[in-house]
């Protein structure tokens, strides 16, 4: 075009009209070069020169397939959840923005409770040693938290050290400062089961007059950015410590909006009688009752979970049965922490999506010229009926919104003048990710779940003994007895009762005999009508001998607290059916 004259390029603007570069003398463009500008050549085609402007490119890549839950869980928050959340200041309202370590870093297991509960003798008994820097006693000992972590070798690293190696997920921690990065650390070692979990220890909560000690940094605070995150709260309570002080109070109402995380361990049982241990599990749940406001009854494990011999094992099965749930609950959650992570980017993302709402409300609501400030306050009062309203006309639920007294402390410090309007084409990413890119993650997590392995812990594993199980796949304890169940029953040690039901001539007794002889075991009806199936091999409504034997072979497996076979087991045919069957 010469040197005078700059290329004339077109931009959309929000409006729909077109700015165009002028030439350096401040001349329109030439009748030819409009022409260009319309994308129309000398032949009459559409050019194509802007197509890049268009966002085909973009939705072409909604169509890759991820390579796992975690690289897509990545790519949706990095570009379409985070540009929400910078534009309406979604990480001074709520929690800071996610790092990569939050979708790639091992699920983490979060241990609360009064000092000498037994969370850190419950560590030592999970990994099956001390990690590096562990001491315990009757008195106050962990004055930390400690993320016992995973490595080669024996390694204390200091919090401040910590907070920069991007490949953990604690760096946002640096935002508390020294006070607390002083009393936070992580614990290396080489252990099984921490090649699937990171633990969490914490400082004893504080009770009594050591309430008054102030440890120099925001306790409730940190454990809520850990609750947040984890995968699993437990709350450990010594039998002789039942009581709740003001900050584990605090502390549990902090955790609001993880409940479902939270499992509760009434610790040191063997302590005590079955009487008192009855007494004790009553006062627990009605001091609990106080300050979890949830309809539901917690879940609480009873047990003693450390390797010390049991003073009063009367209530051995009981404290078997619950660590068994427990340690399998553990066990389990490398294979659900994807489900997990998925769940909490689904939270925050419809949170982002209702507070961009919100901050739009705000602002339009503004006057543009005098009583801004009484106008903002009077917002700020009616939070609760404005949440109505957004929900009723933007067709979100209410139980997205935030705490309303939270939002009112929060709004208070801002200037609602400053607030952006939301950005229409971002709104629509967000929707798209929820509607789209959330359910094709969902498909991908059962194969996702079969391809990890659970937590290799010493206290259960994949073959089942005597002593502990893992309860997956219908296992219980029981099952662990099942297999010597599965065997032709013994025909003589039924016979008498067979024999005096007064067979007929073709060996057989009729449903309605054998009938009053099966309803002695008191089994429900629907069971017995399942063990009639199993047992009339030949379903002519009678029973042989060997067919009467097991009936009540399976009566004594039912009873014995065993589930009956789907099918009758090829070991357990008759002998003549065997015989044909071979």
């Amino acid at each position: 075009f010469g040197s005078s004259v700059q290329l004339s390029v077109k931009f959309c603007l929000p409006g729909g009209g077109r700015a165009r570069l002028r030439d350096r003398r401040g001349r329109a463009p030439s009748g030819h070069q409009r022409e260009v500008d319309r994308g129309v050549s000398r032949g009459g085609a559409r050019a194509p020169m802007f197509k890049w402007l268009s966002g085909d490119n973009k939705r072409a890549q909604d169509h890759k397939v991820f390579g796992d839950v975690a690289e897509g869980l990545q790519r949706n928050y990095k570009e379409k959840l985070l540009p929400v959340e910078r534009e309406h200041d979604f990480h001074q309202f709520y929690s800071p923005e996610l790092t990569d370590a939050d979708f790639s870093s091992r699920p983490m297991v979060l241990l609360l409770g009064q000092y000498s509960a037994g969370k850190s003798t419950f560590i030592r008994h999970l990994i099956g040693r001390d990690y590096p820097g562990l001491r315990i006693g009757p008195e106050p000992t962990t004055d930390k938290f400690v993320a016992v972590c995973h490595g080669k070798h024996d390694q204390v690293i200091p919090g401040n050290a910590l907070v920069v190696d991007k490949s953990l997920p604690f760096t946002q921690l640096s935002c508390f400062g020294n006070a607390f990065l002083s009393r936070f650390e992580c614990a290396r070692l080489d252990s099984q089961p921490l090649e699937g979990l990171t633990l969490i220890d914490t400082p004893g909560i504080l009770s009594g007059e050591k309430q008054r000690v102030k440890r120099g940094y925001e306790f409730e605070t940190i454990v809520r950015w850990f609750a947040d995150r984890v995968d699993m709260i437990l709350m450990l309570f010594d039998v002789a410590k039942l009581d709740i002080s003001d900050e584990f109070r605090r502390t549990i109402v902090g955790m609001k909006g993880n409940d479902h995380k939270i499992h509760i361990i009434l610790n040191k049982a063997d302590r005590c009688t079955t009487p008192q241990l009855m007494r004790i599990y009553g006062a627990l749940m009605w001091n609990l009752g106080k300050v979890i406001d949830t309809p539901e009854v917690s879940r609480v494990y009873i047990g003693s979970f450390w390797d010390e011999q049991l003073a009063n094992d009367e209530m051995r099965r009981l404290f078997e049965s619950e660590e068994n749930d427990l340690y399998t609950a553990l066990a389990q959650l490398p294979r659900s922490a994807s489900v997990r992570k998925l769940n909490d980017l689904i939270k925050r993302a419809r949170l982002a999506k209702v507070h961009a709402y919100l901050i739009e409300y705000l602002k339009k609501k503004m006057p543009a010229m005098m009583g801004k400030e009484k106008k903002q306050r009077e917002l700020i009062a009616n939070l609760t009926t404005i949440y109505q309203e957004i929900a009723r006309d933007k067709g979100v639920a209410l139980g997205d919104f935030p705490d309303p007294k939270m939002m009112q402390e929060k709004l208070a410090q801002c200037n609602f003048s400053n607030f952006k309007k939301p950005d229409k084409r971002r709104m629509e990413d967000l929707d798209h990710m929820l509607a789209t890119d959330v359910p094709r993650l969902l498909e991908m997590i059962p194969i996702e779940c079969e391809r990890s392995e659970a937590a290799g812990l010493s206290q259960v594993g994949a073959q089942a003994s005597p002593f502990a199980v893992m309860k997956t796949d219908g296992q219980t304890e029981a099952s662990v007895y099942q297999n010597q169940w599965f065997r032709p029953p013994d025909v003589e040690q039924y016979k008498s009762d067979f024999l005096s039901l007064g067979p007929d001539q073709n060996g057989t007794v009729s449903g309605q005999r054998a009938k009053t002889k099966l309803i002695e075991s008191k089994l429900p009806s629907a069971v017995l009508h399942k063990i009639w199936t199993l047992a009339d091999v030949d379903k002519d409504g009678a029973l042989t001998l060997y067919e009467y034997s097991l009936a009540m072979h399976f009566i004594n497996m039912k009873l014995d607290g065993h589930d009956l076979p789907s099918a009758l087991p090829p070991t357990m045919l008759p002998p003549d059916d065997g015989e044909s069957s071979d």
